[in-house]
């Protein structure tokens, strides 16, 4: 398989010297340009090129964050036609070598930038993992985080009992008390002697849900991680849906505005209009294209999870936003697919007070995007 791709790359390689070399030809003997003009018009035939057949055909890579690489690229091959253009002005005007020799000579140094720049720092995010099966003790391990939720996570932990009992999907559930003081824990213990592979993590102070998963997947054996709200606002059956698409998809999530969606039990108008208005800014800055960040939600390959919470700073609301902006990063496919909803009356959430909380974060996520912190 390595063979093959290297010989495509190969392929490439001399399809793209071949179009720049001809259309220098055609440029400077038969149209009369320039030659420094030529030199970058046959350079950017030969990137454009380069780019797309390696991209499509060589790698095949459909699923990588095509902006941010063409940026990168496009910044590689700015300083690659720069060297170029000295190298031609040298070997011809000042060396005196005849402009298609000089050609090939700068087109082999230019290469050896491209192939350094591009191998260590334009591809060097491009992670993706293919989970084996015999690595893992469970196909599932579903984290549930929890804040005094004595009252329902009993409910919540028995449908998710009763739903994989009737599939032929082995599981864990993992209840993490993230510091209650309502004796969610005791509740939790209490439940095993019927629900077996339930475990509960507790500590204290509380730290918020976003530390609260990455503690549960700390323990998760599963071949796939999903993360679900205590008052199982999603109906654990969607996962239904979830599950043959992570065999494909690196993180899978839940939305509650995508075509399709159910929303049983509504929120109050205006929460439901500060969290529109919310996500606005936020695909603005940075998720374009994801209508649903906050909806708890979703399910990651298990390598993938790794991999993304180990890098995760954010604590609190804010946190569904960095993994998400980090999985982008990593170059993981993201698939949003529309969920059933029900809201919950007893939600903790203060939608003024947490919105700006959550706001703050949003910059604090985008200012360690451009600082390289998640690298």
């Amino acid at each position: 398989m390595k063979y093959m791709v290297f010989l495509k790359y190969a392929l490439v390689g001399c399809m793209g010297t071949a179009i720049d070399l001809g259309s220098l030809y055609v440029f400077i003997d038969r149209l009369h340009i320039h030659l420094l003009v030529s030199t970058a018009l046959s350079f950017i035939l030969a990137v454009v090129n380069n780019f797309t057949l390696n991209k499509y055909w060589t790698f095949q890579n459909k699923h990588s964050n095509v902006r941010k690489q063409f940026i990168k690229f496009l910044i590689v091959s700015t300083i690659g036609l720069i060297l170029t253009e000295m190298y031609m002005a040298i070997f011809v005007y000042g060396l005196k070598i005849w402009y298609m020799l000089s050609k090939l000579v700068t087109s082999g140094l230019v290469l050896i930038w491209n192939f350094l720049a591009n191998k260590y720092w334009t591809f060097k995010d491009r992670i993706f993992y293919v989970p084996s099966r015999n690595k893992y003790d469970y196909d599932v391990s579903v984290i549930v985080p929890a804040y005094n939720e004595r009252r329902r996570i009993n409910k919540t932990l028995e449908a998710i009992n009763d739903y994989f009992s009737n599939t032929s999907l082995t599981r864990q559930i993992i209840v993490v008390d993230d510091g209650s003081d309502d004796n969610t824990s005791e509740v939790v213990e209490n439940l095993k002697k019927n629900i077996s592979d339930l475990s509960v993590i507790t500590y204290y102070p509380n730290r918020g849900k976003g530390h609260a998963i990455k503690r549960g997947l700390e323990k998760s054996h599963g071949e796939y991680i999903l993360f679900t709200d205590a008052d199982n606002s999603t109906p654990i059956e969607e996962f239904e849906t979830f599950y043959p698409l992570l065999r494909d998809n690196q993180v899978v999530i839940g939305s509650r505005y995508t075509s399709g969606s159910t929303i049983v039990i509504k929120q109050p108008k205006y929460r439901v209009f500060i969290g529109r208005l919310g996500n606005k800014l936020i695909q603005l800055l940075l998720l374009d294209g994801v209508t649903d960040t906050q909806c708890g939600f979703k399910a990651f390959q298990h390598e993938a999870a790794k991999q993304i919470f180990s890098r995760m700073k954010v604590n609190r609301f804010g946190f569904d936003i960095e993994i998400l902006s980090i999985a982008r990063l990593l170059n993981f496919t993201v698939k949003e697919i529309p969920v059933s909803w029900y809201n919950s009356p007893e939600s903790r959430i203060r939608p003024i007070k947490d919105a700006l909380k959550t706001f703050g974060e949003l910059i604090y996520i985008k200012l360690n995007l451009w600082g390289g912190r998640y690298r």
